[in-house]
């Protein structure tokens, strides 16, 4: 070999040496760029896991308390199921007493009266309660198996409207529960009706709590899955008010006009002022009345009234 070309061989291993010393260096610094970039994803997404974990739950919770708060929404656009006269109407079939079905009022929009037949020989009888009155739970512990008796055997209808004419907490979630048997269990609303208006007498300022009621109205035999929600929601909480107010301004009854006060009794629309304690004076006072429409139905005086017939 010659000179030259010695030297040529020597400068092409240098710079091939030179080179893989370059490519060396170039991929040590790759590999401490990754080892840097990797402890910047490790020590920023860990916190990023922990800021999503915490968004996360904080998204649920809002989400959460968004159905609730369009829970309540709904809650206070509609009152409840059957009770489009802010009351509920029961009536029977001579073996069993079950609701008649209505719409639910519309939010804003004025209670819808019931339509009756008088001249059908089936008596409208009208009970307007508050659950905190005592002289109403008085007149109920008289006349409920009379009553229920004459709705039963289909000598009358039973229209009841609880109210909370003192405002306080516990009548209106009474009243409220009322509504929630209604809307979901509404042929157990005569049983209902009678256990939260005969607990008055045992009841402390504060009334009973959500589960209180619940277990009034289980022991009667309301079925309370199927109101539960409805109860801990509050969901009739605020019609309970606003149909209070609305009995308060007018009821489509011309010789009352006004409720303010507990309780409120009419048959075939004509008020019942007799002794509440009485039994027999309001079987009298309902024979009167039958007695006086069916006169006015056919010009004479009818000598047996319907419901006294199936009384006591």
């Amino acid at each position: 070999m010659s000179y030259s070309t010695a030297k040529k061989h020597e400068r092409a291993r240098k710079q091939r040496r030179a080179l893989a010393r370059e490519q060396e260096k170039l991929d040590r610094q790759r590999r401490a760029a990754r080892r840097r970039r990797r402890r910047i994803v490790l020590g920023v997404g860990l916190p990023l896991a922990a800021v999503a974990t915490v968004a996360g739950v904080v998204l649920t919770v809002r989400s959460r308390a968004a159905a609730a708060e369009r829970a309540a929404v709904r809650a206070a656009a509609v009152g409840p199921q059957n009770m489009l006269s802010d009351g509920i109407v029961l009536a029977g079939d001579g073996t069993a007493l079950s609701a008649v079905p209505t719409a639910a009022i519309d939010a804003g929009a004025e209670p819808v009266p019931t339509t009756v037949d008088r001249s059908s020989g089936v008596l409208d009888i009208v009970l307007y309660a508050d659950y905190r009155s005592a002289d109403a739970a008085t007149f109920w512990t008289a006349v409920s198996t009379d009553l229920e008796s004459w709705v039963t055997a289909g000598k009358a209808t039973l229209e009841l409207h609880p109210l909370a004419l003192g405002g306080d907490d516990y009548a209106l979630r009474a009243v409220g529960a009322m509504g929630c048997v209604a809307d979901t269990a509404p042929d157990s609303a005569f049983v209902a009706h009678s256990a939260l208006l005969t607990a008055q007498p045992d009841l402390d300022d504060d009334g009973l709590d959500t589960a209180g009621i619940e277990s009034l109205l289980s022991g009667v035999g309301v079925d309370t899955s199927r109101v539960s929600d409805c109860l801990e929601h509050g969901d009739f909480t605020d019609w309970a008010r606003e149909a209070t107010a609305r009995a308060a301004a007018s009821v489509p009854y011309d010789q009352v006009g006004t409720v303010t006060t507990s309780p409120v009794v009419l048959v075939a629309g004509v008020p019942y002022t007799g002794d509440l304690a009485d039994a027999d004076a309001f079987t009298a006072f309902v024979s009167q009345v039958y007695s006086d429409l069916a006169a006015q139905a056919t010009g004479e005086p009818t000598a047996e009234p319907t419901p006294a017939a199936t009384g006591g």
